[in-house]
């Protein structure tokens, strides 16, 4: 027993090593080409439908060459190769992404490209360890070696899972998560035959990955890696920027000389125009342009925010000046559905990248809303739509108009449409009176929602569920027009 253990555990440690760190790739896969395709079913769809297929075909490979005299020569390639290709990957990747998105950047298509670059080869030489593995140790019988190959393979699949997403993307970020794979690859080909020069070598190479950590956050204020987001600070003379996940849609911008930015942000001072009270729920933080605009137009308001990331709330605070506002580090949804205070006036404006995350967007969500709302209350929500707006905004305003009495909808500008829902029955004669009332600090954002509101229904689309939903399609055809 003793000698089969020490013949057979090289190739237990190759096969644990393999689905680690094809794990690994996997994850850190995602989250390497968010900034190129942002995060949504579809992205991820791609990464896992991609991997899944030529590993298909790696086993394949795998199996064919597992029992003949190019096993051990074919085992100790395939580990170097996927070391390699991990070290590599920070430093290629990027450009990879960038030249396969093109003019399709965010479409479906253009995430299984992506992903096929990005994750085709090395799914391919990391899925021929199980079977070469299983090969070579079926001394004791077949399907009793597979079995333990297989399994061996799986824990270590579950331990890199865990560890690329709670400890490396969060502690110590992307780039060196891709080094700590090639390197444990690089490690299993040490006790194979004559792998401990190649395996050397490989660790060496794939610790090349750990240098691209130095370059992650060149031409920012701050890079930063969390659990829910990459989050980017670009900062000049005039103006602060903040980034979430990707790097074409500025999730809050804050001009330096305290003036408007132009963009749909600035209107959201109207809002509490619309309400009969003075307590504002935000429910996306982000840098807190929001809720810096409000207060600074209705002084007397009460405002909480909501956020998910706790590290975008120590950059609203650091970089963006935010003061005054009460602050709850919060699932959106969750937090709408526990929380027992209620408020005059509920922003949403929830983005993951650039897609509206499924669930803070259906009947039930708008349903737990409704819940947190005051008598004479309204909520209002930012829709980015910039080459189709009703493909978005229409059944948007058929689910608000599911649970609200009233829905209108306002050009905020920019590609961004604003979705108005009222606790009581409104007539647009009713909205025009409150906004004219707006305080002087807000007419200006008041009398810009008030020339193009008009009610909507959404007659015609789809309500969403949380059942059924296809926001993410549609977020794309929104923005990209296909």
């Amino acid at each position: 027993m003793n000698a089969i253990s020490r013949r057979t555990a090289p190739y237990l440690i190759a096969a644990f090593a393999g689905g680690w760190s094809l794990m690994m790739l996997e994850i850190l896969g995602g989250r390497l080409m968010a900034p190129h395709y942002g995060y949504s079913v579809y992205q991820w769809g791609a990464v896992i439908g991609v991997v899944l297929g030529f590993m298909a075909a790696g086993y394949w490979y795998g199996g064919s060459v597992g029992d003949g005299p190019r096993a051990v020569p074919a085992l100790r390639g395939a580990l170097v190769a996927g070391a390699l290709w991990a070290g590599a990957s920070p430093w290629v990747g990027p450009g990879l992404l960038e030249a396969a998105a093109g003019g399709g950047v965010g479409t479906p298509a253009g995430s299984v490209v992506g992903a096929m670059l990005l994750l085709g080869a090395p799914s391919f030489a990391l899925a021929m360890v199980s079977p070469i593995c299983a090969g070579l140790t079926a001394a004791g019988g077949t399907a009793a070696s597979a079995g333990r190959i297989y399994a061996v393979g799986t824990l270590g699949s579950i331990g890199g899972t865990f560890f690329a997403s709670f400890f490396a993307i969060p502690t110590i970020g992307v780039s060196a998560g891709y080094a700590v794979a090639g390197v444990i690859l690089a490690a299993a080909c040490l006790p194979l035959p004559r792998g401990r020069e190649v395996g050397v070598t490989a660790a060496l190479l794939a610790l090349a990955a750990w240098g691209a950590v130095w370059r992650e956050g060149e031409g920012f204020a701050l890079y930063r890696e969390t659990p829910h987001n990459t989050i980017y600070v670009r900062e000049d003379e005039r103006e602060v920027r903040l980034h979430l996940n990707v790097l074409w849609a500025v999730q809050s911008r804050l001009r330096k000389d305290g003036g408007p930015t132009g963009l749909y942000y600035d209107l959201f001072a109207a809002a509490p125009a619309l309400a009969d009270g003075r307590r504002v729920l935000i429910l996306g933080l982000a840098g807190g342009v929001a809720a810096r605009e409000i207060g600074r137009a209705w002084p007397d308001t009460d405002i909480l925010g909501v956020e998910l990331d706790p590290a975008v709330v120590e950059v609203a605070r650091k970089h963006f000046g935010l003061t005054g506002v009460r602050t709850q580090v919060a699932d959106a949804r969750r937090f709408v559905r526990t929380s027992v205070e209620t408020h005059d006036v509920i922003l949403v404006d929830l983005y993951n990248g650039t897609v509206i995350p499924f669930f803070t967007a259906t009947r039930e969500f708008f349903a737990a809303v409704k819940q947190r709302l005051a008598p004479g209350g309204m909520v209002m929500m930012n829709v980015a739509s910039p080459a189709d707006r009703d493909v978005l905004t229409g059944p948007l305003a058929a689910t608000l108009a599911a649970v609200f009495p009233s829905v209108f909808m306002a050009d905020a500008g920019n590609g961004n449409y604003f979705l108005i829902a009222t606790a009581d029955a409104r007539t647009l004669a009713d909205v025009h009176v409150r906004l004219e009332k707006a305080p002087a600090p807000a007419l200006y954002a008041s009398r810009r929602i008030a020339e193009t509101i008009h009610p909507v229904d959404g007659a015609g689309h789809p309500v969403l569920t949380d059942d059924r939903s296809d926001i993410d399609l549609r977020s794309l055809a929104a923005l990209y027009g296909r």
